[in-house]
């Protein structure tokens, strides 16, 4: 990934002050307790060989859980720092980022919507039922204040996808992030999971679908300034024609 934010930079001619993660970043420090998605996908990635190495990220970088990372070993890090730079942001959980005098309060709620689990208690969930996400991290986010930016892994209930996997005019059903974005208003949403990138509105707030990298759109570089509700979008990256992947996982 972080071949793709610098080729990025280098075609803008700028420096990234931070760089916000959608989940499925590929948090496995042990390349055989992976997954069978991750398996049958890219493996374990570079992660193993960075946390071996305790290797510092390239630019500050924050991220939420997708639904295919090693989540107990994610919960039972004592530092959200788990590399140097790298910062694991917890489901209801709020991160300042500084640069200079500006400061955004970005919150996120990562994983998967699970009928199952939803109503469950975050703290009962064990194994792999961890992928998912539940009302009460939403309550406890949305009793943080006010966000600047929202980051979820699945996309909000109500958001429409012309194709997917589910079949044409899908309607995301994610329970809870409707909600969540309704009570806090932020200025903007990201969100993964559905391998597209699209452009979409929840009670207001515009949400922004992010591709799975390498594909166009799977990099969006925007601007958001501390004390303003506008924000823009410098562009996107690869610039090749889109070529979607509709398919979550």
């Amino acid at each position: 990934m972080y071949a793709e934010v610098l080729a990025f930079e280098a075609a803008l001619s700028v420096r990234f002050d931070w760089v916000l993660h959608v989940g499925d970043f590929g948090v496995w420090p042990d390349p055989t307790r992976i997954d069978g998605a991750t398996r049958r996908h890219e493996g374990a990635g570079d992660f193993p060989t960075w946390f071996a190495e305790h290797r510092a990220v390239p630019r500050p970088t924050v991220f939420i859980k997708g639904n295919h990372e090693d989540f107990v070993w994610l919960d039972a890090q004592p530092s959200a720092e788990v590399l140097p730079g790298l910062h694991y942001l917890r489901n209801g959980q709020v991160q300042e980022l500084r640069s200079g005098d500006e400061v955004l309060r970005v919150g996120g709620i990562g994983g998967c919507y699970g009928p199952s689990d939803f109503e469950r208690p975050s703290a009962s969930l064990q194994g792999y039922a961890k992928r998912h996400y539940t009302r009460d991290e939403i309550v406890g986010l949305a009793a943080r204040g006010q966000l600047d930016v929202v980051l979820t892994h699945d996309a909000p209930a109500g958001v429409p996808f012309e194709q997917h996997r589910r079949g044409p005019g899908y309607t995301s059903e994610a329970a809870g992030l409707d909600e969540l974005l309704a009570r806090t208003q932020p200025r903007i949403c990201f969100f993964g999971h559905h391998h597209t990138r699209l452009d979409s509105k929840v009670a207001e707030v515009p949400c922004v679908g992010v591709n799975k990298a390498p594909h166009p759109g799977c990099l969006i570089a925007v601007e958001i300034k501390s004390g303003e509700r506008s924000w823009r979008v410098l562009a996107e990256w690869p610039t090749r024609k889109h070529d979607s992947e509709h398919q979550a996982r």
